[in-house]
């Protein structure tokens, strides 16, 4: 395993100022084996008129035939691995077809009916105020029938971030998300599956992206469908902090940097507090 990365965060690998006249969002959500829920999901987020990329992560389902029914419709833009790669590759898949049809910013939604497709507008309105920024969605931790493992998970993965970076974040785990693609393409994120939505909080504060904060609402059904595999995917968790902080160890410029994410995350808040959600 590397414990450095391939090329350098620096300064210059800042997310730039963008222009907010060229705010030009679409949708990007990533699916593997959700086909009893992804129908509903993509026709209420084409319901938002947003370009919308659909990225079936080598399902095993029925996945392929519900979005063969719902074509042809000219927002809706499908593509497929041919195997699972995991959530991280189907989403870089999504945001490099977003960045070259012209998007500026990509929005994710998961799709297993969790998360409201309805609750994007009030996030794209905070990236359209905030173009450089990370906009987070923060769920009640309190949610009926949520897993006490991954509220425990998400506290910690909090803490481990705060500790690498700065940035005070109150869910690192959730997939409702508006990500500048700029920020994408510059900071080499090497986690692959669920680290990838870890990982990069902490390059956003090394690089000193603003990270902006908003509560949403979300549900858990009581056959709870998750491709987390508790003791593979820990295990990758672990490798993941353990690689950070040893980077941010050895990097001197990482711990000024962290120091403005924290500064930076601290202002959001006060700007846009986080309340539970409803």
């Amino acid at each position: 395993m590397s414990w450095r990365y391939p090329l350098p965060v620096k300064p210059e690998c800042r997310v730039p100022q963008m222009d907010p006249h060229s705010f030009r969002p679409c949708l990007v959500l990533p699916t593997y084996n959700n086909a009893g829920t992804l129908d509903d999901i993509v026709r209420r987020s084409l319901a938002l008129s947003l370009p919308t990329f659909v990225i079936d992560d080598g399902s095993t389902d029925h996945t392929a035939q519900v979005l063969e029914s719902l074509k042809p419709q000219p927002l809706l833009h499908v593509l497929r691995h041919a195997e699972n790669k995991g959530k991280a590759a189907a989403m870089l898949t999504g945001f490099r077809a977003a960045e070259a049809a012209g998007c500026t910013h990509a929005a994710t939604v998961d799709t297993d009916g969790q998360l409201d497709p309805e609750q994007v507008p009030a996030l794209l309105t905070a990236a359209s105020a905030n173009p450089a920024a990370l906009v987070l969605g923060v769920r009640n931790s309190k949610i009926a029938r949520c897993p006490a493992r991954s509220v425990i998970g998400r506290r910690l993965a909090n803490a481990l971030i705060r500790i690498q970076c700065g940035v005070r974040v109150i869910d690192s785990q959730c997939g409702l998300r508006v990500y500048p693609l700029a920020l994408i393409t510059r900071v080499p994120v090497q986690a692959d599956r669920f680290g990838f939505e870890t990982e990069v909080i902490t390059l956003a504060g090394w690089t000193g992206t603003p990270v902006v904060q908003l509560p949403v609402s979300c549900r858990y059904f009581e056959k709870h469908v998750s491709h987390f595999r508790p003791w593979v995917d820990t295990c990758r968790a672990v490798r993941l902090h353990a690689r950070l902080l040893v980077t941010r160890a050895r990097n001197p410029a990482f711990r000024t940097q962290a120091s403005a994410g924290r500064e930076m995350s601290t202002s959001s808040l006060e700007a846009a507090p986080v309340r539970a959600a409803k």
